[in-house]
């Protein structure tokens, strides 16, 4: 199994050993009220997730990482982040979900440079979309230090929700192609 390091994370693809902690993730109570609409999620809803993160694997080269957070403990499951193709667009949707430890010490940003980069470097996609549920600050917060701009409230998937972009351009204009380490497990 391919994972990288990053500064204070370890991403690695997703595998069908990670549906435990994706069904405890899409239970948290804050990734089920702002992604799941408070629906609780089952064992079978997290096996039609994963079964589509590997489908946009298989097709693009890149997807949503497992992320985990590097403690003295070892790795600890934190979420899951990454890009995917946005409708029928030249776009790409950054998609991030962390759970409770997680949240509020930057490490979704961290997360989701290094799957902008990944997924820029494997795509001539021209852009970086992020679709916020209106009320979540934070994701608001990270969007905007990524340097994602607000452009106005849209219609997706039957929900309202807060249109972010940037290009290709304007993203590495500001954070220059860095160097990832790789290792195989």
């Amino acid at each position: 199994m391919i994972r990288y390091q990053t500064e204070h994370l370890s991403l690695v693809p997703p595998q069908p050993q990670h549906e435990a902690e994706l069904l405890k993730l899409h239970n948290d109570p804050l990734v089920q009220k702002m992604i799941f609409n408070d629906v609780p999620q089952t064992s079978e809803d997290v096996r039609m997730w994963l079964d589509w993160f590997f489908v946009q694997w298989r097709k693009n080269g890149y997807g949503d990482w497992m992320v985990y957070e590097a403690t003295n403990d070892g790795p600890t499951f934190i979420g899951r982040c990454g890009l995917r193709d946005y409708e029928s667009t030249d776009s790409l949707e950054l998609a991030i979900a962390l759970c409770e430890y997680g949240r509020g010490r930057g490490l979704n940003v961290e997360a989701s440079h290094f799957a902008i980069r990944h997924a820029l470097g494997n795509s001539t996609k021209s852009r970086v979309v992020a679709l916020i549920k209106p009320g979540n600050a934070r994701s608001e917060s990270g969007a905007r230090k990524l340097g994602l701009r607000y452009v106005d409230d849209r219609w997706h998937n039957g929900k309202f929700l807060r249109y972010y972009e940037m290009t290709r351009e304007e993203y590495f204009s500001r954070y220059a192609p860095g160097s990832q380490k790789k290792r195989h497990c």
